[in-house]
C-alpha cells in the first residue's frame, strides 16, 4: 500500500468548503504516495489524523497573523485564515513530536517555523526587502529568481544554484532553534530550511516546486524516505516479534523432549 501523505487545505468560505491546487495532489501521486486531504477540524482531533498518516505536506495559502509569533501587527496586508492557522500549528507541533516526515511549501515553511518558536516578516517590502520581486508576474510554472542551496542533501537533489518561482510577501525572520537555513535568495531571504537533527526529515521550501515542470525531485525524495522508514519499522517490529516467539518455541521443544 502506498504511504498516506496528509495534505493541508485552504478554506473556501464562499461555499463553506475547502480548496487546494491539484498540483500538490499530482506531485504526491506521481512520487508514489497516496494524497489524503486534511480538512480543518478541532485541535482535539489532530492526533486522530496523525494515527493514519505516514507523512505531512504543508501547502501554500494565506498569511499568518502577527500575534501567532508574538508581534504587534504592522500596517501591512494580512490575509489570514484564523481557523486554519490554529489547526495547522497544532498539527505541525503534534507531527513534530511524533517525528513524522514533513515537507513544507511556501506558507508551510513559515508555519513550520512559527510552530517551533520562530517568527516571520509580516511583509518583505515593509521590512526593506525590495531587491527581488518575491511575487512574480510570470506563470508559476517558470522560475523568476535565483537561490543558493547550502544544504548538502538538497544541493545534491536539486542543484546548488537554481532558479525558483516566487509568490509570497511574508518570509522567515527569526529561525526556530530546531531548524537551520538550507538556501537563501540574493537579497538574504531564507528560501529553504531543514531540521537541525539529521535524523529527522523536515524540509521547508519558500518556493512552489509542485508547479514547476518537470515535477521536482523533492517529492520523490520525500515519499521514498517515508517508504524506507516505514519498511524499516515494519522489519524491526517483525524481528522483535520473532525474537519474542523464540523462547516460547524453545520452551515448548524442551517440554516435548522431557515427555519423551
Amino acid at each position: 500500500m502506498r504511504p498516506q501523505i496528509g495534505i493541508t487545505v485552504s478554506q473556501y468560505p464562499e461555499y463553506e468548503g475547502i480548496k487546494l491546487r491539484r498540483d500538490y495532489i499530482r506531485a504526491i501521486e506521481m512520487a508514489g504516495g497516496l494524497p489524503v486531504l486534511l480538512p480543518i477540524v478541532g485541535e482535539a482531533l489532530v492526533g486522530d489524523y496523525l494515527k493514519h498518516l505516514d507523512g505531512l505536506l504543508l501547502t501554500g495559502g494565506g498569511d499568518f497573523a502577527a500575534e501567532l509569533f508574538g508581534e504587534l501587527p504592522e500596517p501591512v496586508e494580512c490575509d489570514s485564515e484564523p481557523e486554519r492557522d490554529i489547526f495547522e500549528l497544532a498539527l505541525i507541533r503534534a507531527a513534530w513530536q511524533k517525528e513524522l516526515p514533513i515537507l513544507a511549501i511556501c506558507r508551510g515553511i513559515q508555519g513550520l517555523n512559527i510552530a517551533l518558536g520562530g517568527s516571520i516578516y509580516q511583509d518583505l517590502a515593509y521590512a526593506g526587502f525590495e531587491r527581488i520581486n518575491h511575487r512574480q508576474n510570470e506563470s508559476m510554472k517558470k522560475g523568476s529568481h535565483p537561490v543558493r542551496i547550502s544544504d548538502e542533501r538538497l544541493a545534491e537533489l536539486l542543484g546548488e544554484d537554481i532558479i525558483v518561482n516566487s509568490s509570497h510577501h511574508q518570509a522567515i525572520k527569526r529561525l526556530a532553534q530546531e531548524l537551520v537555513p538550507a538556501a537563501v535568495a540574493p537579497d538574504g531571504v531564507i528560501e529553504a530550511i531543514v531540521a537541525r537533527d539529521p535524523g529527522r526529515y523536515s524540509v521547508g521550501l519558500q518556493w512552489h516546486p509542485e508547479t514547476l515542470l518537470p515535477i521536482s525531485g523533492i517529492f520523490r525524495d520525500f515519499v521514498d524516505t517515508i517508504k524506507y522508514r516505514k519498511a524499516s519499522r515494519e522489519a524491526a517490529a517483525a524481528a522483535a516479534e520473532a525474537g519474542d516467539a523464540m523462547p516460547a518455541v524453545a520452551e515448548q521443544a524442551g517440554e516435548q523432549a522431557g515427555d519423551d
